[in-house]
């Protein structure tokens, strides 16, 4: 039987919502900022982490949340179990099911019509991280090629699978030029797609591959991907589910495949972190990095994009 490793469950004090935080990833990502990439976690069948998860919510929100996220790591790499947890969760009476992936598993021909198979499963929607429209630069910084990652936002689509694809803007790397190509490749998709450009988050990377973006170099981002997609934004977080904008959440719930549960406070999630990148950046050093930006995230909520 299919398992997988699971993290732990996240629990939001805004509204009822569940994620699912799995571990393992396809992609090296020189810039990552998910220690879920990297460690081990509790093996588990697609029933025992349904199970897990409907007993955490009902310990917590006295009733199953409306909607469940499914992140990671890359929740994708294991098909059979992916299918099954949102197959099981549909069947829970879960509305809104989405699933935040690199697509590149998706976009495999030797995957065959995997999107198919998680509309019919039960997903409503995806997040896709776009890493990078030329393909010499995806395998520069992922490891992998970025062709399947286009024919699975393609197929995801095809599928009538919501979808927000997300870009982090990388100067020098990712930058205009990138981004107005993926804007242009999208819209000749839908041009209704709903695109979010992040800012490169400099303080959790794992390897410091370019400099935090200025707040002008975010605006002329937007303005070049709004030619395209009227449906563009600029997230104040690579991380966070912005859309639509939910107020801020300062802490969230975590519970663990043993059901304890603790209260984690961005800082602790941060001291997470810090912990997994090592003796690789001191810590005097990120914080100086999460100074500045935390300044780029408040000129972002004050811009009009």
């Amino acid at each position: 039987m299919s398992r997988r490793g699971l993290l732990y469950f996240t629990l939001s004090e805004i509204k009822p919502r569940i994620w699912f935080m799995l571990a393992g990833c396809n992609f090296r990502c020189r810039g990552c900022f998910r220690p879920a990439r990297d460690v081990d976690a509790t093996l588990l069948t697609p029933e025992e982490t349904l199970n897990k998860a409907e007993q955490a919510c009902l310990n917590y929100y006295g009733k199953l949340p409306v909607e469940a996220l499914i992140t990671g790591g890359e929740p994708t790499i294991n098909k059979e179990y992916l299918l099954s947890l949102i197959k099981g969760l549909k069947e829970k009476g879960i509305e809104e099911i989405v699933l935040i992936t690199n697509g590149y598993e998706i976009g495999r021909e030797e995957n065959g019509n995997y999107a198919s198979e998680l509309r019919e499963a039960g997903l409503t929607e995806a997040y896709v991280d776009l890493k990078a429209f030329s393909d010499r630069i995806h395998k520069w910084y992922t490891g992998k090629s970025n062709k399947p990652v286009l024919k699975a936002i393609k197929k995801l689509n095809d599928a009538e699978i919501e979808l927000l694809i997300q870009t982090v803007y990388m100067p020098g790397i990712v930058d205009e030029h990138e981004i107005e190509r993926m804007a242009e490749f999208l819209s000749s998709i839908d041009k209704e797609m709903k695109y979010q450009i992040n800012p490169f988050s400099l303080a959790l990377a794992h390897e410091k591959v370019t400099r935090l973006p200025t707040i002008e170099e975010m605006k002329r981002a937007y303005e070049i991907a709004y030619k395209y997609l009227p449906n563009v934004m600029v997230s104040r977080s690579g991380c966070a589910r912005e859309y639509p904008v939910l107020p801020p959440q300062k802490t969230w719930i975590t519970v663990y495949p043993d059901l304890t549960f603790e209260r984690r406070t961005v800082k602790e999630q941060q001291e997470e972190h810090i912990e997994w990148l090592g003796s690789a950046r001191s810590r005097e050093e990120i914080n100086e990095d999460r100074v500045r930006e935390v300044e780029l995230h408040d000129k972002i909520v004050r811009t009009r994009f």
